[in-house]
């Protein structure tokens, strides 16, 4: 652990002794484990009956949309329930950037039972490149990697999958520029051998990033894979 995720976790510990607890998005008063107060609660806007491959609203009759249905992914199938819009962007920017590491374990409460019933063998973050986790000091996807863990009792495997190309931001780049900036960017070398998987982050935009993730684990001999993310992003930034 580095001497920087120390600091942050020591600075939140301490905030939580000695500040009330706050809604993170509208900052009333709420009870120690709620986190998110009932109406920010209410106001968190869901995938309206999502595809079950890309996470994409499905106007059709079937699990999956047409797009899916004519070029399925290379996973099999997707879990982010919340629209990356409003209070569920605020919340994990705060993560992600912010240093509220609570925040993966705030939004997980609210939205546990859409992961209940896929297992798998299990978790694997999204990694960061050395140089982006010296600068954060933490990766928001491990930290929610980590709190399904201890929700859904399956463990993490956060040495296997690593960044090895310190690519640019992916956000602002259009879906051939996000292809393009993330190929070949991560190795896998497990210690054991798993049959399933489930890829962690945060948001998925296009998802470049957890296909190309998913053609690493493929050659690896993983034969399912999931996507297991807090949001979807519907438009892309």
């Amino acid at each position: 652990m580095s001497g920087r995720r120390i600091y942050i976790n020591l600075r939140y510990k301490l905030s939580q002794i000695l500040n009330p607890a706050l809604c993170l998005t509208c900052g009333i008063p709420v009870s120690a484990d709620s986190f998110i107060c009932k109406y920010c609660v209410a106001a968190l806007e869901l995938v309206p009956t999502p595809c079950s491959s890309c996470g994409l609203p499905n106007q059709t009759s079937r699990n999956t949309c047409p797009v899916c249905q004519h070029r399925p992914p290379r996973w099999h199938s997707m879990i982010a329930p919340l629209i990356y819009s409003a209070n569920t962007r605020k919340i994990i920017q705060d993560l992600k950037f912010n240093e509220q590491l609570n925040n993966a374990n705030a939004l997980l409460t609210h939205i546990l039972d859409y992961y209940r019933d896929h297992q798998v063998d299990v978790l694997i973050p999204v990694p960061l490149h050395t140089s982006r986790l010296l600068e954060r000091g933490y990766n928001q996807a491990e930290e929610i990697a980590t709190t399904l863990s201890r929700l859904l009792d399956i463990p993490v495997d956060r040495k296997s999958l690593k960044r090895i190309k310190a690519t640019e931001s992916q956000s602002g780049l259009s879906i051939s520029k996000r292809h393009k900036n993330i190929l070949k960017a991560f190795q896998f070398s497990p210690a054991r051998c798993y049959k399933s998987a489930a890829i962690i982050d945060d948001i998925v935009t296009t998802g470049s990033t957890v296909s190309e993730i998913s053609k690493v684990l493929k050659r690896s001999g993983i034969k399912h894979i999931e996507v297991w993310s807090l949001a979807r992003a519907l438009k892309h930034d």
